[in-house]
């Protein structure tokens, strides 16, 4: 098929030229997803600024968090106050021990309940900065590589340094708080976020999420490995975490931790269907020895 290239069509497939350009691209995003260098306000705070008025909006106030967890409740707070939430009469109380709840009694100490209320919404204002670098690979490869060129590049303009310059974000008519880069980022050979040891994602404030090849995970199956067991592998209504919990704890272990009521032979002579006594009922494994 003939290769087209025009400044609106793209027909035909890459060149061998092109295909190594968007490797190259590839790494480029990869590496600005992967940022944890601080951010830096003097080029974020245009690029929101930016977004804003290719919007048809007025100018927001820009306010730089440490990180999403401080975004999300300091939004919650920030929406209920401009909605006329009155701030609550609180009992003076001990300090909080995490950061998770620290964030939340100072949201509802600004804002009472609708504060509280209102960060639990905040997933549907957020974009991901450049934590969706995948997205922004695609259409400025478009741009650089292939060649398109659309009108709506001038406004993508500001979106695409929202994405190279700032982490998560929520906006608002009147205001856009942008999260700082994590200071620490794992990830596993396919730069999926995983870390066996600790956090996969860190930020300066000191919060922390946790990640098995790709998949959340709570930090204590991970800082805290003889909490997980079957029991807490099959309560996972979530598949890709219950295979997570199964990969975590190991399957040698898994078939330490069986409490075989009856095991029987399937098939061939090395493939055995166990029946476990798990709490809650029976769950069968099949132990294959032999894949043929």
């Amino acid at each position: 098929m003939t290769i087209i290239r025009t400044a609106t069509t793209a027909k035909g497939g890459v060149t061998p030229e092109e295909l190594l350009l968007m490797e190259k691209h590839r790494d480029l995003w990869i590496s600005r997803s992967l940022r944890t260098d601080p951010i830096e306000p003097e080029k974020i705070i245009p690029a929101i600024e930016g977004i804003y008025a290719a919007a048809g909006l007025k100018k927001p106030t820009v306010v730089i968090v440490p990180s999403p967890l401080v975004m999300a409740f300091s939004y919650g707070a920030a929406v209920a106050i401009l909605a006329g939430a009155k701030k609550p009469l609180v009992k003076s109380r001990p300090k909080e021990k995490s950061l998770e709840k620290a964030a939340a009694r100072a949201c509802y100490e600004l804002a009472g309940r609708k504060g509280i209320e209102q960060a639990a919404k905040w997933n549907s204002s957020y974009q991901g900065g450049n934590m969706w670098a995948a997205n922004e690979s695609y259409l400025t490869a478009f741009r650089d590589i292939i060649g398109i060129k659309i009108p709506q590049h001038e406004k993508y303009h500001y979106w695409e340094q929202a994405a190279i310059h700032g982490g998560f974000r929520v906006m608002h008519e009147k205001f856009c708080m942008v999260s700082d880069f994590p200071v620490l980022i794992k990830t596993d050979n396919e730069n999926l976020p995983h870390c066996e040891d600790g956090p996969t994602h860190k930020w300066r404030d000191g919060w922390s999420l946790y990640h098995w090849h790709g998949t959340a995970v709570p930090e204590e199956w991970v800082m805290n490995r003889e909490s997980l067991t079957l029991k807490v592998a099959f309560s996972q209504e979530e598949r890709a975490r219950k295979n997570a919990a199964f990969q975590m704890i190991g399957y040698a272990n898994i078939l330490a931790q069986l409490n075989d009521g009856s095991t029987k032979v399937k098939g061939p002579k090395l493939n055995k269907l166990i029946n476990a006594m798990l709490d809650g009922g029976v769950e069968e494994f099949l132990r294959v020895l032999n894949g043929e």
